[in-house]
């Protein structure tokens, strides 16, 4: 019996214990799962988040802007690396002129009105590090230009080799590198509704308007440096050969402050080789300089040096000039080295000096991103409800062109080799006013003498009083 009893109980207590266990091992079973589908929740959730948030980041890429930044309409995207934008120029300008020619009848110059610019281009960014541009021109110079294609390019900007301080741009295509401190001012910024006369033959030699190139722009805070190659103009005819060049730059920025800056810079540029004239076997190699009165009312050129053959040609930059507070003043001197085919080589020359005083108080700051001074925008725009009127500014210049080498005397003929293209000075005075940052006109007096001899001794230049005005609009 005890036996029986104590198997009985034996058995018993082994039912509870596997009864316990099955229990046990159920609850953690559901325990188990209940952790799983906690952490499937949380890992749906997480998901649900980076979802979202992938979301919200590509509408953030996709999405974009538009703006008007001074009357220019603009679309960047959200992340900034895509950007679009519509520019444009329109220069309209009027003149009289009243020449006193030392040989009557030597010139009847035209008094009229001419459209200097009129420009439309599109320019932008793609993918953050590339740029490009894109312009026509439908305007001229006294009638003698055509529309045409002035500007288009694409650059690279993501190189970085000096670091990120320093911008280093590879660039390619067609457009005007700055060939000096005019000229690297823009032309809707300019003082004068033209460059000096020097400065603007100069640019035209190797660069200018729609010269083919391939080259670096770099810049710093307080530096500007450039080196390109140029080849020839877009949309050139004539030619069997086009033109081979190169155009190197330096400027500086070694005084400045919170209203006052220094400027100090050189360039050296030249033609390699000038354009082929000549069909077939022939080649014919001929350089030309000349230049208007700074004003493109009229076309017509008073100095000429006539085609020169020759193997190509060097011209060396000087550029000094300042601004302190509203005063701002600059000045050039260029020489230009022809390499003559036969007889000796000829030099050439001229210099500027000019000045500003905006009388409302505003600068004529200076960039590094071209190396020059930027153009005033008014500090209280045109509102004669509010009693404001604009930014207003007068400016004078004094330039000299002399296209002249072993001229000779008067009353004889040109001696062997000798160059009569003339010596063409230019006193200029000007009032500017600047409504807004979008609108701009322009009033000068210009006072134009120049001394030429013909080739038999004759003296052929002119004495020219010139009254023009400019209206523009440029975004």
């Amino acid at each position: 019996m005890n036996k029986l009893l104590r198997t009985s109980l034996l058995a018993v207590l082994m039912a509870g214990v596997s009864a316990h266990a099955m229990a046990q091992t159920a609850d953690e079973r559901i325990a188990a799962l209940e952790a799983k589908i906690n952490a499937l929740t949380g890992e749906l959730s997480d998901l649900k988040a980076e979802t979202k948030k992938a979301n919200q980041d590509i509408n953030k890429k996709l999405s974009a802007t538009a703006t008007l930044n001074s009357g220019r309409p603009q679309i960047n995207s959200a992340d900034g690396a895509n950007r679009f934008a519509i520019r444009g120029i329109l220069q309209f300008d009027a003149a009289s002129y009243d020449g006193r020619n030392t040989v009557p009848g030597n010139t009847d110059f035209n008094s009229g009105t001419n459209f200097r610019r009129a420009r439309i281009g599109v320019e932008g960014t793609v993918a953050k590090d590339w740029n490009y541009n894109l312009t026509g021109e439908f305007g001229g110079g006294g009638g003698t230009e055509a529309a045409q294609l002035i500007g288009a390019y694409i650059e690279y900007v993501g190189f970085k080799p000096l670091g990120s301080d320093a911008m280093v741009r590879l660039r390619v295509g067609g457009w005007a590198t700055p060939t000096g401190l005019e000229d690297a001012t823009a032309n809707t910024e300019a003082l004068f509704l033209e460059r000096p006369a020097v400065a603007e033959m100069v640019r035209g030699l190797a660069g200018g308007d729609a010269r083919s190139g391939a080259g670096v722009l770099a810049n710093g805070e307080r530096w500007t440096a450039t080196a390109v190659f140029t080849g020839g103009l877009v949309g050139g005819t004539g030619e069997f050969d086009e033109q081979t060049g190169f155009l190197t730059r330096v400027a500086f920025d070694p005084i400045a402050g919170k209203d006052y800056a220094v400027h100090v810079g050189g360039s050296v540029q030249g033609i390699l080789s000038p354009a082929d004239t000549a069909a077939g076997s022939a080649k014919i190699t001929q350089v030309r300089l000349r230049e208007r009165p700074e004003l493109r009312v009229d076309g017509t050129r008073l100095v000429d040096t006539g085609a020169l053959n020759s193997g190509g040609l060097t011209a060396y930059g000087a550029e000094l000039g300042a601004y302190y507070k509203n005063l701002q003043v600059s000045a050039e001197v260029f020489r230009i080295d022809v390499d003559r085919t036969g007889g000796f080589n000829p030099h050439f020359g001229g210099w500027y000096v000019q000045g500003a005083w905006t009388l409302t108080g505003e600068s004529h700051a200076w960039t590094s991103a071209t190396g020059g001074f930027r153009g005033i925008r008014p500090a209280a725009a045109f509102n004669p409800a509010d009693g404001t009127w604009g930014a207003w500014e007068i400016a004078t210049r004094y330039s000299v062109l002399d296209l002249n080498d072993h001229a000779g005397l008067a009353g004889a003929a040109t001696p062997a080799g000798g160059v009569r293209g003339g010596e063409q000075r230019i006193a200029t005075v000007g009032l500017n006013w600047y409504p807004n940052a979008v609108y701009r006109f322009q009033a000068q007096f210009q006072h134009v003498d120049v001394d030429r001899l013909s080739a038999t001794g004759v003296q052929v230049g002119e004495d020219v009083d010139i009254v023009s005005v400019r209206s523009q609009v440029a975004f």
